[in-house]
């Protein structure tokens, strides 16, 4: 008889796992698989896991599970004992403030010029050559939504072969 549970082996497994790989890509069923142990055992491991803090899982649809090591560790979050230290690491945050700062401001050409025809008449060409014309109302990752002859119409955007729109000049 052994005297450690299934869930001990398995937070052993992954502790071990991720030590030596750093993270895991890959779906439930298949870490299931690899630890034998039932999905929902895993799912519980890896909830107890992050709240101790060892590790970050993300679930990503269609992608199945992401599982990284927590890099923090509660030991290195002494005071640096030198100002070269100090002033090293207020440099590094800082660094890493201006990298989320230029990711927010970056937006996608796509985003830009959707966004300055919100409101305006628009032409879109279907890829099956279907002509519609029309206000563009709003927009998302996916579709279009768009005041048709008939009514208001969502167009998704895989369908779209070219937009046409009047550019005002100042």
């Amino acid at each position: 008889m052994s005297s450690q549970s299934k869930t001990e082996k398995v937070k052993i497994w992954l502790k071990e796992y991720l030590s030596e790989f750093g993270e895991y890509s890959g779906t439930l069923e298949e870490l299931s698989g690899l630890t034998g142990a039932s999905p929902y055992l895993i799912k519980k491991v890896l909830k107890e896991l992050e709240e101790e803090g060892f590790l970050k899982s993300e679930t990503k649809r269609g992608k199945g599970l992401l599982i990284r090591l927590c890099e923090k560790k509660p030991e290195e979050k002494e005071i640096p004992a030198t100002e070269e230290e100090k002033m090293g690491e207020e440099k590094e945050v800082q660094k890493s403030e201006e990298k989320k700062e230029k990711k927010e401001k970056k937006k996608s050409l796509q985003d830009t010029v959707l966004t300055s025809l919100l409101g305006k008449d628009v032409t879109v060409f279907l890829i099956s050559g279907t002509r519609l014309e029309g206000k563009l109302l709003d927009f998302d990752n996916f579709t279009l939504a768009m005041t048709a002859p008939k009514g208001k119409s969502l167009v998704y955007k895989h369908a779209v072969a070219t937009i046409l729109f009047d550019v005002e000049q100042k």
